[in-house]
């Protein structure tokens, strides 16, 4: 297995910008989740330091580790279904919902200004390299975002679209039965093959923003970004697949943690 650290010894500045895009996406999810439980009067995450993007609060030490080692992280924060509950029935959906829609909101975000600037760019950076580094840096927002808002969505134990299915299917809650745990491992694993094909799908959509946004069709954006050149630099991406790290906390029925986790495969 590759290690994603040494990345920095073949393309350095690959390596910050998806760090960059990666570490702020998780930790921006987190705080949502964080925040938007605290507005339905969810104290749980807010009195634990989690209305934060600092990683080592929103990630940890150990998932900071595992993602310079095998690109691998993963971010958490405690929330208190019974107390949302009380102050709205939806709200415990809601709040499982808040990351992905966060990283849906970064994905327009990088789809919006990687396909106006794909071509108008040129005339307001001089520097071909400075020009190509904002683009590439908001083409990966939306690859990666887009990507985590799809994953996060799938109806898998321990994803937010799981935590919000369970709250208008709560029998799934108890399902413990061998046979469910084994369609649950395999739904894990399942997700490891799906995981080139998101990944694939979310590059297509992004290099469908100069099509709709930029003035025209230049002859620097064909070269640097169409997908079908030889030389394309995004070709070159790291892989991302993922694997969710269930946080359930199964000893307390009041307390459970909403998280999301991603990793990066590095090309051979």
């Amino acid at each position: 297995m590759d290690i994603f650290l040494f990345l920095i010894y073949k393309d350095t500045k690959m390596f910050f910008m998806i760090t960059l895009v990666v570490v702020f996406s998780i930790c921006l999810h987190e705080f949502f989740h964080a925040w938007t439980a605290l507005k339905f009067g969810d104290t749980t995450a807010a009195d634990r330091g989690h209305l934060t993007l600092n990683p080592l609060r929103q990630m940890g030490p150990m998932s900071i580790i595992m993602f310079l080692l095998l690109g691998f992280a993963w971010g958490a924060v405690p929330v208190n279904p019974a107390v949302l509950r009380a102050r709205n029935r939806h709200a415990p959906a809601i709040v499982a919902l808040a990351g992905p829609t966060t990283n849906f909101g970064l994905f327009l975000i990088g789809f919006f200004f990687f396909g106006f600037l794909s071509t108008r760019i040129w005339n307001l950076v001089e520097n071909e390299a400075a020009g190509m580094t904002i683009l590439e840096l908001f083409l990966l927002l939306g690859i990666y975002n887009l990507f985590l808002c799809i994953f996060n969505l799938l109806p898998i134990p321990g994803l937010d679209g799981w935590n919000a299915l369970t709250e208008y299917m709560p029998r799934l809650r108890n399902v413990h039965s061998e046979f469910a745990k084994g369609v649950t491992i395999f739904l894990i694993f399942l997700l490891f093959f799906l995981a080139d094909d998101i990944f694939a799908l979310s590059r297509e959509v992004m290099f469908f923003a100069p099509d709709l946004l930029s003035a025209e069709h230049g002859d620097r954006q064909e070269q640097a970004f169409s997908p079908d050149h030889p030389e394309d630099r995004t070709d070159r991406l790291p892989i991302a697949s993922v694997s969710p790290k269930i946080n359930k906390n199964n000893e307390s029925p009041l307390e459970i943690h909403t998280g999301d986790a991603i990793f990066i495969g590095l090309p051979n």
